[in-house]
């Protein structure tokens, strides 16, 4: 009886540029395959007009492209679905890193092919150097060309086979002024731009290094698994993640530096009160980072407070981080930098650990968005929110001002109405957290003090030598008693955060310890998950064979289970199979199956799938992350507590 293969096997042809004839190879390769008799299809094969590619596909089985019509235009799209049905040993795609079109089950081809390999279907592709995500930036650096296409490095370092085409950059050039690589046009504004000597030979060279790199560190980890050596190096790589466009660069940096190391990569993205009220496409932007970061490897952690470098050191020297990787910004605040303060919190905190200083080369580019529309109605909207702060901080001070007449007219002492105009400056710091309204409010008592109520009347003069001090003292305290509020105001913000996500974590714990039942369960769970994001959810149980149970549905407070009728179509339910089957998310607002009504969830433990949770997101807004990571949190739990049915 033939065993199972349990996963297929990846091989990919890289090269460091079009043309140097990777698809040829991987043809070659493939029909030596097939004469050891090996069961090899054609998934897709890039359409190049290129004869002698097109002659070396001949012969091949091959699977029809899936036609998706997007935007009116017809697109040729390898088809998944009709691949794992036919279920060759060996299938090649063409493209690894190709982005596949809107309506495709994947958002990408490399996810396609992770598929295929689950399935047990061997693969060959191919992708070219400039498609690995950590060196996007260095490649942009040598061709100024920004690559949109690529994939996480781990898709590469995990293939069990790289076969490096490499070809003189002289040669290269020839075939492309023969005509063998684009039509003359196209070719001579290749060799204008990417296509010059120079350019190719650093990316040559890139390549060469980058899979000398890959097969020694293979190596290192087959030495230490036969304990040849004591394998482990101690270093622990620390990237900050933020919503700055550098921080895309930052990552990537920091993931060259922990594979160039072979150690441990975390990101760390320090949520402040002000991130928490940014808007809608800065909050996108750290999401698209910390999915970014993940890509490459690292483990994302997320913690809370207003002092970023203070919690960036703690951090770093209880994880015992040996290497910070840091933004260098151009923004400014009150004269100084964020990452100056960050700097000197790490300098001062954790002296022993290395700080790498990555330049900010976009931030100056960047600034001139604000004259899009979008811009324009954003920095409007901040200006209007801004005018109001102030209008109300006006009122408070006048108020404040009045309140000191009548204290005087009560012959009361001139200390009482300092008192009054101090609070005057704590109420201010309470409705507006920025410096320069505080700054302001303590500027406005002193003078209105000064002016109102020191002898000469409505006079910036002072007879009594010990004014200037009274009036210097004054502002100093109503300064720094208005910014003790703000931070207190801040602080208190977070540590009803904090006092939040235990609650609900050790609430949630309790409630499971009790359930008697797998539906007590699942009743349990999906109660915690409505309490946490006020949305429909459904769940669909899997039983030991992996397989669907019915449905179970749970409309938000306040719905009817028929709102949640289209969470029960055959398509809805193919996106719970694929989850259950793959053990990832899927469906609304992810890259997978993304047409999808709601996001579904795995619901699992250390090895199997329990449950598929599935998000109604009506609106398809991504969940916050410090609730995504509720969420995830509490349905591992769930997983855990499910072992116990099984």
């Amino acid at each position: 009886m033939k065993l199972k293969k349990s996963k297929g096997k990846l091989k990919i042809f890289l090269g460091y540029a079009a043309g140097s004839g990777k698809t040829y190879t991987m043809l070659e390769a493939a029909h030596e395959a097939k004469k050891h008799n090996t069961d090899v299809v054609a998934g897709y094969i890039e359409p190049h007009d290129r004869p002698d590619t097109r002659r070396q596909a001949e012969g091949l089985e091959t699977i029809p492209p899936l036609v998706v019509e997007y935007k009116g235009v017809k697109l040729r799209e390898f088809d998944l679905d009709r691949a794992l049905e036919r279920k060759p040993q060996l299938i090649l795609v063409d493209e690894l890193a190709h982005t596949n079109a809107p309506g495709c089950r994947n958002e990408k081809r490399y996810q396609d092919v992770k598929e295929l390999l689950r399935a047990g279907i061997d693969v060959y592709t191919t992708i070219n150097i400039q498609h690995l995500e950590s060196l996007n930036d260095l490649v942009g650096s040598i061709t100024h060309i920004e690559v949109r296409e690529r994939i996480p490095d781990s898709v590469f370092d995990h293939a069990d086979q790289v076969e490096v085409i490499d070809i003189e950059p002289e040669d290269l050039l020839a075939r492309m002024k023969e005509g063998k690589i684009y039509k003359p046009v196209q070719a001579e504004r290749a060799m204008n731009n990417f296509f010059k000597r120079e350019k190719l030979a650093a990316l040559r060279e890139i390549t060469l290094r980058r899979t000398a790199d890959r097969v020694n560190r293979i190596a290192e980890e087959e030495r230490n698994i036969t304990g040849d050596m004591d394998y482990h190096t101690g270093e622990h790589i620390l990237a900050c993640i933020s919503a700055a466009e550098s921080s895309a660069k930052v990552i990537r940096s920091a993931a060259r530096l922990a594979y160039a190391f072979r150690g441990q990569f975390t990101g760390l993205y320090v949520e402040t009160p002000a991130m928490q009220e940014a808007n809608e496409k800065t909050k996108q932007g750290v999401r698209r980072n910390m999915e970014l970061a993940r890509a490459l490897g690292a483990k994302i952690v997320t913690v809370y407070g207003s002092d970023i470098g203070s919690q960036v050191a703690e951090y770093a020297m209880v994880s015992n981080v040996s290497k910070v990787v840091l933004g260098r910004t151009n923004h400014r605040f009150f004269m100084r930098k964020p990452m100056a303060e960050v700097l000197e919190k790490l300098n001062s905190m954790a002296p022993n650990i290395d700080v790498y200083i990555i330049p900010d080369m976009k931030n100056r580019k960047a600034a001139g968005k604000y004259g899009h529309r979008e811009g324009r109605r954003k920095a409007e909207n901040a200006g209007m929110q801004a005018l109001w702060e102030f209008g109300l901080i006006n009122i408070i001070l006048v108020l404040t001002t009045i309140a000191a007449w009548i204290l005087q007219k009560f012959h009361l002492p001139e200390s009482n109405i300092i008192m009054v105009y101090i609070l005057g400056v704590l109420l201010s710091s309470y409705i507006s957290d920025k410096k320069i309204y505080a700054v302001y409010s303590s500027l406005f008592s002193v003078l209105a003090f000064n002016f109102l109520f020191t002898e000469p009347y409505f006079s910036l003069k002072a007879y009594d030598k010990g004014y200037p001090t009274t009036f210097a003292m004054l502002f100093i305290v109503g300064l720094f008693t208005a910014s003790q509020t703000r931070k207190l105001k801040l602080q208190n913000k977070e540590s009803v955060k904090k006092a939040y996500r235990t609650e609900i974590l050790l609430e949630n714990s309790q409630k499971l310890r009790r359930c008697k039942s797998e539906k007590e369960v699942w009743q349990q769970a999906a109660a915690q998950v409505e309490k946490l994001l006020d949305l429909s959810l459904v769940i669909y149980p899997v039983n030991k064979d992996g397989l669907l149970g019915e449905a179970i549905l749970f409309p938000r407070q306040g719905t009817e289970k028929t709102s949640l009728e289209p969470l029960l179509t055959s398509q809805e339910k193919a996106v719970a199979k694929w989850v259950a089957a793959n053990h990832h998310r899927a469906g609304a607002c992810t890259h997978t199956l993304s047409t999808a009504k709601a996001m579904y969830l795995p619901v699992q433990d250390e090895e199997n799938v329990k449950g598929v949770m599935g998000i109604f997101l009506e609106e398809r807004r991504q969940i916050q992350e410090f609730k995504y990571g509720l969420l995830i949190a509490m349905l591992n739990e769930t997983g855990v507590k499910l072992k116990d049915y099984f």
